[in-house]
């Protein structure tokens, strides 16, 4: 079992191709759009956009993405890894296992939920929302999006019981700027290993940092199925274990997760709830 990382955490050396070029944003629609204006304007590999504010942010499924004014991040990256479109998938994998470890260095006691949400105690910290983009059957680049709750002030108090900040899970008001090079140090060597070595060389990682007592539904084979997650198969599909404990493996597509265990933990007084 993980316990709460250490804030003292060695830092890793500055990004080397990830933010090489950004662009910095007052307010816009949404990162990854302007991303993937960019990425067909032909920015080059490793470009970074980042916004005070979205008026549109999504996540997964088309789902909204709260975006307060300074009260998360809000960055998307342009990639042009050297990768078939099969492999693209397990990318939000890697990304995800970057940013479980930039909030961990700053403190916070993360884990990964499958397959792309960042959880402290059971809440929502982080997202990934990754976008390929193809010419035919080959892979032109990879849209990465990736938001982050970091603020504790002036957030939507409907979403306290499901979600958290940066600011909350480590006790302390958090210095963007160091965040954000830690951010994209941590995925770009994740994202490295993955392009490098494949799955097999982050599903370990994964899988130790995965959130435990998952409950999940899916439908297999055409029959519904309810279970907790178990972790990851050998191409990066999901292993949902079922009430007598046989493993089912779903793809990402045809699962939904009912809820995170949840993990009782004090709430100060003057804490405003996250988005």
């Amino acid at each position: 079992m993980i316990g709460k990382p250490s804030p003292a955490r060695a830092s890793l050396p500055r990004a080397q191709w990830l933010g090489c070029h950004r662009v910095e944003l007052d307010e816009c629609d949404s990162t990854n759009d302007d991303a993937a204006r960019l990425a067909r304007a032909g920015a080059r590999h490793g470009t970074v956009v980042i916004a005070r504010a979205q008026r549109a942010g999504r996540g997964r499924d088309g789902r909204a993405w709260a975006s307060p004014r300074d009260a998360g991040l809000y960055l998307s990256a342009v990639i042009r890894p050297p990768l078939p479109l099969v492999d693209v998938p397990p990318v939000t994998l890697a990304i995800g296992i970057g940013v479980c470890d930039a909030a961990r260095t700053m403190g916070a006691a993360a884990m990964l939920k499958w397959p792309n949400d960042v959880l402290v105690h059971g809440k929502k910290l982080a997202g990934v929302l990754v976008e390929a983009h193809s010419q035919g059957n080959r892979l032109e680049s990879i849209v990465v999006g990736i938001g982050v709750n970091l603020a504790a002030a002036a957030l939507p108090p409907e979403l306290l019981a499901t979600a958290t900040t940066l600011e909350h899970a480590t006790g302390a008001p958090v210095d963007r700027a160091a965040f954000i090079e830690q951010l994209l140090a941590q995925v770009e060597r994740w994202m490295d290993r993955y392009i490098a070595s494949g799955l097999s060389a982050i599903a370990p990682s994964w899988h130790e940092r995965m959130a435990q007592g998952i409950a999940a539904r899916a439908r297999v084979d055409g029959a519904d199925l309810s279970g907790e997650v178990a972790g990851l198969d050998g191409d990066g599909a999901l292993l949902l274990r079922d009430s007598v404990g046989r493993l089912h493996r779903v793809r990402s597509g045809d699962v939904e997760v009912i809820r995170p265990t949840p993990v009782p933990e004090p709430v100060p007084e003057s804490l405003t709830p996250p988005c």
